[in-house]
């Protein structure tokens, strides 16, 4: 995903900060799932892998869940899925990927397609 700012569950963000920042990670996925052109996906699985600044602490990549929200929705929005309920996705699960080595924590999302479910 491109670099910018991320949302973090533990963040206390004025709720119209928060709004904006929501709605510009949602551009940002839909914009690049419309340049790369992928495929309409039925069902899949998304991961989302969290790149952090090089600290000393441990971290925990479910702190950057409402970024991945954000994201989803904008894959949603730019059609690369019919809609983010449990009948066409699962997930997004948090992953720890290698930290970066300037700038802000960055966030990469991993789109897997998996077969329709069967209810």
């Amino acid at each position: 995903m491109p670099y910018g700012d991320l949302l973090t569950s533990n963040q206390r963000l004025h709720h119209m900060a928060e709004y904006r920042l929501k709605k510009r990670l949602r551009q940002e996925a839909a914009l690049t799932v419309r340049a790369q052109r992928l495929p309409r996906l039925e069902r899949a699985a998304v991961y989302y892998v969290l790149h952090p600044r090089p600290i000393k602490r441990k971290r925990d990549p479910g702190n950057w869940s409402p970024t991945a929200k954000a994201y989803v929705d904008g894959l949603v929005d730019a059609g690369l899925l019919p809609d983010d309920n449990s009948a066409h996705l699962v997930g997004p699960y948090p992953e720890m990927g290698q930290p970066v080595e300037t700038g802000g924590a960055r966030m990469s999302l991993v789109v897997v397609e998996i077969a329709p479910s069967v209810t």
